[in-house]
């Protein structure tokens, strides 16, 4: 059997066009092996750096349909029971958040997953609740690859990180485009406890606008800064530092704040309202039963702080728990209360 034999950093390029000249053969296993990638070809195309070798080709195994049946005669009934019908990919690592009862069985959910997704490429465990200083869960590997790191791909944007080290939720992704979309040509907008920078690089991405980014994260700034340059942007300004030193450094230039962090971000309204212009727009994330509540929530901070809140929008964006879910109240403020100065 023929194999084209590509360093693995060509590979993907090297693979779109094996795909469109045809030549890829997909009944055929492709070899992975220290540093290079082999694919089975079917016929000779000249790829630049390319070599081709021949191995005895191994038959591609049909993969399972759904997680379930790849488990079927390797979990209980009751085990079967217990395993999450959704999991959040980032890039191409899988993170699970098992229950109790079957965190015993993580390594067989692995390799079942692995074998029936060909986009996941490492699994992972969620083995904490996000509660450090960085909002970082803890992670820990099961399967695959081993590393944490990846690129994920979101509405055309690539944000590069590690799971262990920097917090990110995929399941936002429609939410970000949300806010993305109600951004004006020039407007300045600042984005605080922004990580990775998933807000900040889909909004300079997307709209003709001016981003501050602030991150409290080592790791989540440094690759914040990466991901400005993989997606070639020179409009946006990465700040490491903490929000409550930081913010009151920007007074009154930004026509929109987007405030991710939905446990505290009523903690920040004190340093955060005065960065915003006349008529600028905040977005406010909160945890809580209902919009209302975030709405209510957002009214009497902003009363004691001296402010007169209006509220635009108050939505529902994602399930925290069976009690709470993730709001956003998008609101504006008129003139600070002379009395509050």
């Amino acid at each position: 059997m023929k194999y084209l034999k590509v360093a693995a950093g060509n590979a993907e390029d090297a693979r779109r066009k094996l795909i469109e000249a045809g030549a890829l053969d997909t009944s055929v296993e492709i070899v992975r092996e220290a540093g290079h990638v082999l694919f089975p070809v079917s016929k000779e195309v000249k790829i630049r750096e390319a070599g081709v070798v021949e191995l005895e080709g191994k038959a591609r195994k049909e993969k399972s349909k759904s997680l379930n049946e790849a488990l079927a005669g390797k979990l209980t009934e009751s085990e079967l029971s217990l395993v999450p019908s959704a999991f959040d990919i980032v890039g191409d690592i899988a993170i699970l958040d098992l229950p109790d009862g079957i965190v015993a069985r993580k390594k067989v959910i692995a390799d079942a997953l692995l074998s029936t997704f060909r986009n996941i490429r490492v699994v992972c465990l969620k083995a904490s609740k996000v509660d450090s200083e960085f909002r970082v869960p803890g992670i820990e590997w099961i399967a695959g690859e081993r590393r944490n790191e990846t690129v994920h791909m979101e509405h055309g944007c690539k944000i590069k990180l590690d799971v262990s080290k920097v917090y990110f939720s995929p399941r936002l992704s429609t939410e970000r485009m949300r806010i993305v979309e109600k951004i004006n040509d020039g407007e300045n907008v600042l984005v605080l406890f922004a990580g990775a920078g998933p807000y900040a690089i889909l909004a300079a991405k997307k709209r003709k606008c001016y981003v501050t980014a602030i991150e409290l994260n080592p790791s989540g700034a440094a690759y914040m800064r990466e991901n400005v340059k993989l997606n070639k942007l020179d409009n946006v300004k990465v700040i490491e530092g903490d929000v409550k030193k930081e913010a009151p450094k920007l007074n009154g230039e930004y026509d929109r704040i987007v405030m991710p962090l939905p446990k505290d971000a009523g903690n920040f309204l004190d340093v955060t309202l005065p960065a915003l212009k006349k008529g600028g727009v905040v977005h406010f994330y909160d945890f809580a039963h209902t919009p209302e509540e975030s709405a209510e929530k957002v009214l009497a901070i902003t009363r004691e702080l001296g402010y007169k809140a209006r509220i635009i929008e108050a939505v529902e964006c994602g399930s925290y728990s069976p009690c709470l879910s993730r709001m956003c109240v998008d609101f504006t403020v008129g003139d600070i209360n002379p009395g509050k100065r």
